[in-house]
């Protein structure tokens, strides 16, 4: 699909996945190339996105994952929520299902169901991994799948 001007936009099989987790599945993703040497792929799976944005930096730029500074010690949770507040607004959400971000109420590894949790650290630690932390915080949240990621 050619937007007259705007760019291009198409859709299939082809590329390299965000979170290689997903490796199994098929893919579904959709290209978009904008003016300015924007890239964009869109990965859709059954019950979330992920996304990629190939770009060249520019003056202002933030947003969830940082603000491409090369500075990570203001790219925290708390810093970016300082600058661009906690979510995105209902109106501006690309999805039909909407859960409003809560201030306050995070959710941490004392959240995680003990069982899920012992279950968790086993597989951080079959794997090897040695940031326990966050390896047992993804796979208590998102999945088991995500316990070799970041190594």
């Amino acid at each position: 699909f050619n937007a007259a001007g705007l760019g291009t936009v198409t859709y299939n099989d082809q590329g390299d996945l965000v979170d290689a987790a997903m490796g199994h599945l098929d893919k579904h993703i959709v290209h978009i190339t904008l003016q300015g040497g924007i890239q964009v792929e869109v990965m859709r799976w059954s019950n979330h996105i992920n996304l990629r944005i190939t770009m060249a930096p520019r003056a202002g730029q933030d947003g969830h994952c940082g603000n491409f500074n090369g500075n990570p010690g203001d790219d925290t949770q708390d810093a970016i929520r300082a600058r661009i507040g906690m979510g995105v607004p209902q109106g501006e959400s690309l999805f039909r299902a909407y859960v409003p971000s809560v201030p306050g109420k995070r959710q941490s590894i004392a959240d995680c169901p003990a069982a899920k949790k012992a279950q968790a650290v086993a597989a951080c630690r079959a794997a090897g991994r040695t940031d326990m932390d966050a390896c047992t915080f993804d796979a208590c949240f998102a999945g088991a799948q995500y316990v070799n990621e970041g190594m």
